[in-house]
């Protein structure tokens, strides 16, 4: 039985046809045969159906899943902002985005590139709190008056995966 079907196929490869319409040569076995009347459904074409619908309901799915993220996303962020507002008590009241806020320590406690969440930054501060020591103090006068008097300068360095430092 197998290897008769096994010839069937092979004799089909073998019989060659002429198309009426353009007068290209085919084989029977590469010919799609159409009939006038549209075939009935078998097994096969409902699955398809089946399948096809299974895959456009799947991806309705996961769209609505990626929007209803994205919204739960976005709710989240305002409410850390607001919780946010409510517990800070150095940036919000002197009308500082959090997200821009570098920590340091030393010598000013922090860098706020001002505008950096929006990439637009407008300004750059330094950050500190009121120093009662006098070593500090003096530290935070120097840079006040270096700051002041534009002593400072904008360097780009490279450093590279071997260690290697370029100075741009």
């Amino acid at each position: 039985m197998k290897s008769e079907l096994i010839k069937f196929f092979a004799i089909q490869r073998q019989i060659f046809g002429v198309c009426t319409c353009c007068g290209e040569i085919f084989r029977l076995s590469d010919a799609n045969v159409y009939i006038k009347k549209k075939p009935a459904p078998d097994w096969m074409d409902k699955f398809e159906k089946s399948a096809a619908r299974l895959d456009k309901t799947e991806e309705k799915i996961n769209l609505e899943e990626g929007e209803t993220r994205e919204i739960a996303r976005e709710k989240g962020r305002v409410a850390a902002m607001k919780t946010t507002k409510k517990i800070d008590t150095i940036f919000y009241p002197n009308k500082y985005n959090p997200d821009d806020v570098k920590v340091m320590f030393h010598p000013v406690d922090f860098v706020i590139f001002n505008g950096m969440k929006k990439n637009d930054i407008t300004n750059l501060v330094l950050f500190d709190r009121e120093v009662k020591e006098r070593n500090q103090k003096s530290l935070q006068k120097s840079i006040e008056k270096t700051v002041s008097k534009d002593n400072y300068e904008w360097i780009t360095m490279h450093v590279s995966e071997d260690g290697s430092v370029e100075y741009k």
